[in-house]
């Protein structure tokens, strides 16, 4: 159990960076992700301090410094399901709300939180004698009982807000496509797994507090102590079952601003709450709004980038991710350079390239060096720019 218990936490913070590291644009809804993932794995590091790592030095880190972060796991697992669910990750001022209880947790614990690593030290050595010193350290107001109670509790009870949201969003709207079924999947697989691992943890705390000896405590609470950990695996492994939440999950399903006013755009009714259906009529749109706005040829900036498309076009930078790597099967900068390369093959064909070189052809088109307009020529036509003069001389 000791091993096994390390081990799984060493997994939880490799999964927890992975996702830091991948955080882009286009989902930025999984900070929320891995603030659940990386407190919860914080969490189970103090547990492994405290219970099996016989360290004075580990208890006086983990056990009681950190208690108010994990009060904040029940709010960010509920700002990633709604920001999942509403396709949109910011907060709102009355969001910051859900912090008073880590905030008054972390006044309660300043007594403590000041104290000299001497001291945590001598509470580190008295807990690993005597399991009952866990619960006298200094506090201002609200015994140490009630701060490893609250933990679970308010788990479960950002669990029950997670399962209303999941209820009033598929109530009526039934997950039919592939990217509303990979949703549902998804939010319902980490809603219960999180009511899994807290509903038992539950358990196994009260029986702590009951006994006041871990050992005992572990046999009496042996089954939920086995629950909880497998959660934690489950949680820790979801990567390999659920890849694409690395990415983002956006859902394309709103009327997209007029801004270019196409007639495509006229004809789409605008909806107050979005949906997960990717119907061909919303492709579409998006579509006809791209190819329209290319029509001014933005792509022959050398600065045009994703950033400046969703800009002049008010397509949020995550769906227009999603566009191309999803439905045209192509990333943005193989897309650019397929237009900036059409634009070069127009201008030989109306026989600019007897009045200007390739370098001066390429710069025109918007590249930024000769190195990259030869390989995305090459890649496109499968010929360097001379072989295909070459080969149009010869025709």
């Amino acid at each position: 159990m000791t091993t096994l218990l390390l081990y799984i936490t060493i997994l939880g913070f490799i999964v927890s960076f992975l996702l830091l590291i991948n955080i882009k644009e286009s989902n930025r809804v999984n900070l929320f992700l891995f603030g659940f993932f990386f407190i919860n794995n914080l969490y189970c590091l103090a547990h492994y301090a405290t219970i099996y790592s016989g360290s004075k030095t580990m208890i006086a880190i983990l056990l009681v410094n950190f208690t108010p972060l994990f009060l904040i796991v029940g709010p960010v697992l509920y700002f990633y399901v709604r920001g999942v669910l509403r396709d949109d990750y910011r907060l709102s001022k009355t969001d910051w709300l859900h912090f008073i209880p880590a905030f008054i947790l972390l006044i309660n614990i300043i007594p403590h939180l000041f104290s000299s690593f001497e001291y945590k030290l001598s509470f580190g050595e008295r807990v690993l004698s005597n399991p009952t010193e866990i619960l006298k350290n200094k506090n201002l107001f609200v015994p140490s009982v009630f701060n490893f109670l609250l933990r679970p509790i308010i788990g479960l009870i950002y669990v029950a807000i997670c399962i209303r949201l999941m209820y009033l969003k598929f109530k009526y709207e039934k997950p039919e496509n592939k990217q509303a079924r990979l949703i549902y999947t998804w939010v319902s697989f980490l809603i219960f797994n999180t009511l899994l691992v807290y509903a038992s943890f539950l358990v196994f705390t009260v029986f702590s507090f009951q006994t006041l000896d871990y050992k005992i405590a572990e046999v009496r609470g042996y089954y939920f102590l086995n629950i909880t950990l497998v959660g934690l695996v489950l949680f820790n492994i979801s990567l390999l079952f659920f890849p694409n939440i690395l990415y983002g999950l956006p859902q394309l399903d709103f009327a997209l601003p007029n801004k270019l006013k196409l007639p495509a755009e006229e004809l789409l009714p605008k909806r107050a709450v979005r949906s997960f259906e990717i119907s061909e009529e919303k492709l579409q749109l998006l579509h006809d709004k791209i190819e329209t706005y290319c029509l001014t040829k933005p792509y022959l900036n050398p600065d045009f980038s994703l950033s400046t498309m969703s800009a002049d076009t008010d397509i949020p930078v995550h769906h227009l991710s999603y566009y191309f790597n999803e439905h045209l099967n192509i990333n943005f900068n193989a897309w650019k350079n397929d237009h900036k390369i059409n634009y070069v093959i127009e201008l030989i064909e109306n026989g600019s390239n007897e009045l200007l070189t390739l370098d001066a052809l390429a710069k025109q088109a918007g590249f930024g060096s000769r190195t990259t307009f030869f390989n995305a020529f090459k890649q496109k036509l499968g010929l360097t720019p001379s072989e295909y003069l070459n080969k149009q001389s010869n025709i």
